[in-house]
This record gives structure tokens, C-alpha cells and sequence, in this order.
């Protein structure tokens, strides 16, 4: 019994850790489609790049743009989408969607369905916070370390900013898309109970 309280405890801690856990229980992160194709779309994006031999440092600026102003709303969106989902409070159907699940490491679809949100959550808010600071780091002047084309170190640091903010501003709007579906999951869920609901009503009558 205390080991089975011991188990129960853990899966319920609160932690970042425990949230990344969950998303990864049946499949690890990078084998999902929204990673694999926003990792190809930045590969393809870095050799476009270096075929024009465009200027690195101003597409950084350009992205970083974008992202300081698109995804605020994104990131509304999607803590608009968690709180509707944990706030859920139906009895009845969180008693359901809250039992274990054996091919889920015995994490529920509940539990599953909030780390998708979180992770997604967690992600757009490491985007903003970092193309927040390439446009800060721009606008006081110190942008030098990055736009000097003729040293080594300044080209390597413009790629591998690029990469990575590239990567994080195309996984943070498709992430979008996996919310969306995840929502409607839900919705679909909490009908489909209802409905059978009413339909064992039915049949009683």
C-alpha cells in the first residue's frame, strides 16, 4: 500500500519534470510531426539561405519580429485552451477521463491532454523570451558581436541563432495546430459521454 501511495505521488507531482514525463510517456518528443517538420523546414530554410547568401543577421531581426508580435496571441490562445480544460468541472466525466491508462504508463488521458497543452505553452514562451532578447540585444545598440561578417565567430553565432530561432518560431505556430486538435479531442470527449448519457437514458424510458 505504501509503495502503491509512493507510486501515486509521483505521478502526480506538479513539477516541469513530471509535465515533460507525461508528453514524452508514449512517444518520445521528436518523433511527432510537428518537431520533425519544423526541424526540416529550418534545414531546408539554413541551405536557402546559404544558396542566396542572404544576410543571416537581418533574417534573424526579421523572425524575431514576427514572433514578438504573433505570438503573444498564440501563447493567449493557448493558456485561454488550458484553463478551459483544467477548469473543467463536470464530476461525471473527469471520473472517466481521469482513470489510468495501461499503454500510457498508467498516466490518465486527462493528465495526457494537459502536459500537450503545457508543453505547447512552455515552448511558445521560450520563443518569446528569446526573440525578445535578439530584439532588446538589437535595438541598445550592441548588435555588433552579430552583424560582423568578416570574423568567424560572429558567422557561426548568426547560424546557430538562426537555426534556433527558426526552429522555435516554426514549432510554436504548429504547435498551435496540435492545441487545436487536442481541443476538439476533448470537446468530442465530453459529447461523447453526454451523448451515451442520454441515450442509456433513453433506452430506460
Amino acid at each position: 500500500m505504501a509503495d502503491e501511495i509512493e507510486d501515486l505521488k509521483q505521478r502526480h507531482k506538479g513539477d516541469i519534470s513530471t509535465l515533460w514525463k507525461i508528453y514524452n510517456v508514449d512517444k518520445p518528443f521528436y518523433d511527432n510531426f510537428y518537431f520533425k517538420f519544423s526541424f526540416a523546414t529550418t534545414i531546408v530554410a539554413l541551405l536557402v539561405v546559404f544558396v542566396l547568401k542572404s544576410d543571416i543577421y537581418n533574417l534573424i531581426c526579421f523572425i524575431s519580429e514576427i514572433s514578438v508580435g504573433a505570438l503573444p496571441t498564440l501563447l493567449g490562445f493557448n493558456l485561454g485552451a488550458y484553463i478551459l480544460i483544467v477548469g473543467f468541472g463536470s464530476s461525471d466525466i473527469l471520473a472517466i477521463i481521469t482513470k489510468p491508462l495501461e499503454g500510457q504508463n498508467n498516466y490518465s488521458f486527462y493528465q495526457k491532454l494537459n502536459s500537450v497543452l503545457g508543453v505547447s505553452v512552455v515552448v511558445q514562451i521560450i520563443t518569446l523570451f528569446l526573440t525578445f532578447i535578439i530584439k532588446v540585444w538589437k535595438e541598445i545598440q550592441v548588435d555588433y558581436y552579430w552583424n560582423i561578417k568578416c570574423i568567424i565567430f560572429p558567422v557561426i553565432l548568426n547560424i546557430i541563432t538562426f537555426f534556433f530561432v527558426m526552429f522555435l518560431v516554426t514549432y510554436s505556430f504548429l504547435l498551435l495546430i496540435n492545441v487545436v486538435k487536442h481541443v476538439f479531442l476533448f470537446a468530442q470527449t465530453i459529447h461523447f459521454f453526454i451523448y451515451k448519457k442520454e441515450v442509456d437514458k433513453n433506452k430506460k424510458t
